[in-house]
């Protein structure tokens, strides 16, 4: 092979001056430098993602318009939309939303009943929620409903209690780049989360009498309860630690009782179950269908140009053999292949494309404790240190003529080190001591094997900076400096996941500190981060939960497991996993496809949570293959061992942002578009930058669990996103 043939495709045409004149570069610019990756460490170290697109690290993504043939707004919306401003309704009413992530964003609330059983319709009295709804319009829609997807495409990133209207609003433009652009996406707040209300917030508080709101209130008073947990550690960090967080997950239970108990029949805490939520999404299928029915009493407007080839071959507007009209077209990753699941098997003649990505074991999920999820966590971690001594200088941590194994021994004499005594660091912006412990730096660790293709060169760094004694800039204050401001956060944090984790639990948690005990140690024998991973999720937490779900949880556990034969579904489900995942092996996608008739598997060859994690063209060629046409690979044979795999040429060090520099072309990188038109390299592209944001997105749920100093470096002083700033002397 030339070296001409195999140089990325966008790399060649810089290099020629001309571009085909449907292809258009990225608007961003090659984020990798060493520079730029000192930064973005920091960035997923601290895990606050949407307060980073807030303040300017990648919200410019969503401006681009030129060729997005959208609807023209006769007025540009809000850059900034406050949910409350938007009216809740029965039916789908969209309207324009926070123009800061993109001119054409449009949400809605609708209205669902809280109680299924206690329909709307028979007393105005019946409790509701009011779901939160943001949706990326695919192209050439006008004014008239009718010219939207006969199904959208509804997206829920995990959890329990994941943002879907957030994850919506930051990946809106790379999902549409990367499954053609034509089918309306749709993020949505599952009851409880987010933006949806009544919110499942344990530390709901009134307005202070100083002046803050009481969502502020309720949010310093959080991290303080985070912060004072800091020093507990992890299960093992001592021998009181389990007994420490046994207690603090029962102080969090009495606290949710009693806001439980303030609501009584009405409160959400009761209906937050996944088998409400599947409800919800079946009414906001139904409600669209409602919405796109109904003429547009406007003349409809468009600049629907001529189609590409690609283009028609995607469009859903024409029209297809396989309709899903009526039916759920979903993309669901870890925990949202469990409500995934759960919808297909509630109502499995309403299902019309199912992509359950990074499957969770739903035997385990409802189970006390989901023990065997880290099966394959530690393997997942062994290849940092090939890796590392693979990439030579470029990994930070590696040191001249290291093999993989004395990479491995010098990160034990780190842990070694920090274990006998924490670290004391004076952070550079602001005069407050911080202890950085051991369980600290495995935390860390744990959330950068969800994805290694990002987080192993950023983690490096870290590591290189410990073993230097030199991590005053990357760590933050304990607490935030500006209490007394008031905050306009683009998520505020809620209890939505022990609400719905616990409530989902077929067999409860409610043992003393001696069985616990047991329960860790039997944990620990399937990964080395059961210290981890029992206080996080809905395991330690749900011992002693207080709150019964007014609904018995779904019967995984023999259900439909015991079933004679397969749930059949009206089309089939594609489930998807990497064949190293840190926290839903691949035998949990195994189990769960063999639960529903007809479903396939595509194993992508990569480490890391959810095949987003690693950028592999056949994998994406898979999930477009299934949306746009319905074709899935051919069934599993499990006597056989024999399924779909997929290859990732992407490692750490490797990534497809310094394929695409010409500044690191000769870095072993080329291959990555070795062959790819430029169409499939853009594809690419905004593939590898919907894994970045996958993955900040699920280090903010790690940091909603356990305050780490190494991660908080934004939040030592959040920006309020608000003009109204009153100190705490003001009335």
């Amino acid at each position: 092979m030339s070296v001409e043939s195999s140089i990325s495709p966008l790399v060649r045409e810089k290099r020629s001056g001309t571009l085909h004149p449907s292809i258009q570069p990225s608007s961003q610019k090659p984020r990798w430098s060493w520079s730029r990756l000192a930064v973005v460490s920091l960035a997923i170290l601290s895990g606050l993602w949407l307060l980073n697109h807030v303040r300017g690290t990648r919200m410019h993504s969503g401006f681009r318009d030129p060729e997005s043939g959208h609807q023209e707004l006769s007025k540009p919306p809000e850059l900034w939309t406050e949910w409350s401003t938007i009216t809740p309704s029965e039916k789908l009413i969209w309207q324009p939303c926070f123009g800061i992530y993109g001119s054409d964003l449009k949400c809605a609330r609708l209205t669902v009943p809280m109680d299924y059983h206690r329909p709307l319709n028979e007393s105005t009295d019946n409790p509701k929620v009011h779901i939160a709804l943001v949706m990326k319009p695919g192209r050439y829609r006008t004014d008239d409903p009718s010219s939207y997807s006969e199904s959208p495409l509804l997206l829920n990133p995990g959890g329990p209690g994941g943002s879907g209207a957030n994850f919506a609003m930051v990946t809106g433009q790379n999902l549409h780049a990367v499954l053609g652009g034509s089918y309306d996406v749709i993020g949505f707040d599952p009851r409880g989360v987010g933006a949806t209300t009544p919110k499942a917030d344990c530390f709901v508080a009134s307005d202070d009498p100083l002046g803050l709101d009481g969502r502020n209130v309720a949010y310093v008073n959080r991290l303080g309860w985070l912060t004072s947990g800091h020093d507990v550690g992890l299960v093992n960090s001592s021998n009181v630690a389990l007994s420490k967080l046994n207690a603090r997950a029962k102080a969090l239970s009495k606290l949710c009782k009693r806001v439980d108990e303030a609501g009584g029949d009405n409160s959400i805490f009761r209906y937050a179950s996944t088998p409400n939520v599947a409800r919800d999404m079946l009414s906001i299928v139904q409600a669209w269908d409602e919405w796109r029915s109904v003429p547009s009493t406007s003349p409809a407007r468009s600049i629907r140009k001529s189609q590409t080839t690609d283009e028609l071959w995607t469009d859903t507007t024409t029209g297809s053999k396989d309709s899903t009209k009526g039916k759920l077209v979903y993309w669901g990753f870890s925990y949202g292949t469990i409500l995934g699941a759960t919808f297909a098997s509630m109502f499995p003649d309403k299902v019309g494309r199912l992509i359950l990505d990074g499957v969770v074991d739903a035997d385990q999920y409802v189970d006390r404790l989901s023990k065997d999820a880290i099966l394959d966590a530690d393997e997942t971690w062994e290849t940092f240190f090939s890796y590392c001594a693979e990439a030579g200088p470029r990994c930070r941590f590696y040191e001249l003529g290291d093999e993989p194994e004395d990479i491995k021994l010098r990160f034990s004499e780190v842990m070694e080190r920090l274990e006998k005594e924490p670290i004391i660091v004076i952070p550079s912006d602001i005069n407050v001591p911080v202890l950085v412990t051991a369980g600290d730096v495995k935390s860390i660790v744990f959330t950068s094997l969800f994805a290694p293709v990002l987080a192993f060169p950023s983690l490096a760094i870290l590591l290189r900076a410990i073993a230097d004694d030199r991590l005053d800039s990357l760590v933050a204050g304990p607490v935030p400096t500006l209490f007394c401001h008031k905050l306009k956060l683009p998520l505020w944090p809620d209890d939505a996941q022990p609400a719905v984790g616990c409530s989902d639990k077929r067999y409860k948690l409610n043992d003393d500190v001696p069985t616990l005990q047991k329960r860790f140690e039997e944990m620990a024998s399937y990964s080395s981060f059961a210290d981890i991973w029992m206080s996080i999720g809905a395991n330690l937490v749900c011992n002693g939960w207080e709150i019964e779900a007014k609904e018995p949880p779904m019967r995984w556990g023999d259900h439909p497991v015991n079933k004679t034969n397969p749930i059949e579904t009206s089309f089939p489900i594609l489930f998807m996993s990497n064949n190293l995942d840190p926290v839903t092996p691949l035998h949990g996608a195994l189990k769960m496809t063999q639960k529903f008739s007809k479903a396939s598997l595509v194993v992508q060859k990569a480490e890391g949570h959810c095949t987003v994690a690693c950028v592999s063209l056949c994998t994406i060629n898979h999930i477009r293959a299934y949306i746009d046409k319905g074709v899935l690979p051919p069934e599993p044979r499990y006597d056989e061992s024999e399924w779909t795999t997929c290859e990732c040429g992407e490692k750490p060090w490797k990534s497809l942002q310094k394929a695409a520099s010409l500044s690191n072309a000769n870095e072993g990188t080329e291959d990555l578009f070795a062959g790819k038109t430029a169409e499939e390299a853009r594809i690419m592209m905004a593939y590898s930058d919907l894994r970045d944001q996958f993955a900040d997105f699920t280090a903010l749920q790690h940091e909603s669990q356990y305050r780490n100093p190494l991660r908080t470096a934004r939040f030592t002083n959040p920006v309020p996103m608000s003009e109204e700033q009153p100190s705490c002397m003001e009335p």
